[in-house]
């Protein structure tokens, strides 16, 4: 009974509601509005692509700014902080009026505020208040986003039709003063600063842990951030979040785009492109089963998923098809993207997590930057994603075998041998 008094299950929620309320509606909105910002601005497709890459890369290497700030400020003030900026930058996008106003607004304010408040504390959180129930935390935290994704797009529809895409930035920048309300109230960084340990117990972990050892979700590890990211599991689990995230970003940025090239409606790609998102929310849910099953095959399965639903998107000629591509992408998405999280926590320990977080997500991002960018140039120099859609599922496909086969890195004790 003790864990249903503990702190760390309300915060939760509160995961839920910052990361969902703070990273959906900027992140999805920017490709849904990307056809009337091209022709309200006179910009290209490989523009919008930059600026959602450069956007991406800016949020991912301020979460080594986020690493350093969790570690001297906590969680609440870091999370509070961003929310700010972004607020800010959303309310630029809505009065911007040329590129430079968007890279000032959306990938440089933007990028800044949502690396500070969304991924990498919404990772900590679950891995600072959790150990046996991790990845149901980290799924949970995670739906946040898929459901307010989800809804996002039929509402930019709306509002697009009633008002344009300029109010709906306005209305973005209102979301992101809530978050930084709820963060300010609720958000705690570890159980030890209200009196309690991590998962609730009666006793710290390190006391009880001898005996179940053999336990792969109740053994604590403990590795120095220089450790961790020297082992080659580092790498290969950096690899596989890359091959995860890189071909949800081109989609986002480029997929209403893609869909229209095909000859699908926008109304239509909205609702498939919705579906998607929503899809990614069953697949955050069941990256849970990685407290029950090694994440590392968890999420081996996950990418290949990703590989059907991606290779497939290349070439749909229906709205069947279309909805199979995206419901496999939205479930591999999510059940990658809530058991990464978890691999890394396993693998290293509580202590380096954010470091060794903050470099992956870093990682991610710079290749993530290439690759929008990268898409948007074959496009508008072929007229078509194909070729762009059939690397990404190589590459999915790849990172799923290599994921598969790596093993756990040598754990060190608590004494540091």
């Amino acid at each position: 009974m003790l864990r249903f008094r503990y702190y760390g299950w309300p915060l939760v929620g509160v995961g839920f509601l910052f990361y969902g309320l703070g990273i959906a509606p900027a992140y999805y909105s920017w490709g849904f509005f990307a056809p009337e910002i091209i022709d309200d601005l006179g910009i290209t497709r490989q523009d919008v692509g930059e600026v959602f890459g450069t956007f991406a890369l800016t949020l991912s290497l301020v979460s080594l700014v986020s690493a350093t700030a969790i570690h001297r400020w906590g969680l609440r003030l870091t999370v509070a902080v961003g929310a700010l900026v972004a607020a800010a930058g959303w309310y630029f996008v809505g009065r911007a009026e040329s590129l430079t106003d968007l890279y000032i607004s959306y990938a440089l304010l933007g990028g800044i505020g949502l690396g500070l408040s969304t991924l990498l504390p919404a990772q900590t959180l679950s891995v600072y208040w959790f150990k046996r129930y991790r990845a149901r935390a980290t799924a949970i935290i995670f739906f946040g986003a898929a459901l307010f994704g989800a809804l996002i797009t039929p509402i930019d529809a709306i509002i697009l039709e009633q008002s344009g895409w300029r109010l709906a930035w306005i209305y973005i920048a209102a979301t992101s003063l809530l978050v930084a309300i709820i963060a300010a109230i609720f958000v705690r960084n570890r159980p030890e600063d209200v009196g309690q340990y991590i998962d609730g117990d009666a006793v710290p972990q390190k006391q009880s842990l001898d005996l179940n050892n053999r336990d792969f979700r109740s053994t604590e590890k403990y590795f120095t951030l220089r450790q961790a990211i020297l082992t080659p599991q580092f790498l290969v689990a950096t690899l596989a979040d890359i091959a995860n995230a890189v071909p949800w970003r081109i989609v986002t940025a480029h997929g209403r785009l893609h869909m229209e090239n095909l000859g699908f409606a926008p109304t239509v790609a909205a609702a498939i492109l919705g579906v998607r998102v929503g899809m990614s929310g069953f697949g955050r849910l069941s990256g849970a089963l990685s407290d029950f099953v090694r994440p590392t095959r968890v999420m081996a399965l996950a990418l290949m998923l990703t590989t059907l639903g991606v290779g497939g998107f290349w070439f749909v000629e229906t709205t069947g098809a279309a909805y199979l591509c995206v419901v496999l992408m939205g479930i591999g998405y999510g059940a990658a993207f809530t058991t990464i999280p978890v691999v890394f926590g396993n693998y290293f320990g509580r202590d380096a997590f954010a470091g060794t977080a903050g470099l992956r997500v870093a990682g991610t991002g710079i290749v993530g930057f290439f690759g929008v960018s990268w898409a948007g140039a074959v496009a508008d120099k072929t007229g078509s994603y194909g070729s762009v859609l059939i690397v990404l599922a190589i590459f999915c496909a790849i990172a799923s075998l290599l994921i598969f086969m790596v093993k756990s890195p040598i754990a060190h004790d608590g004494s540091g041998h």
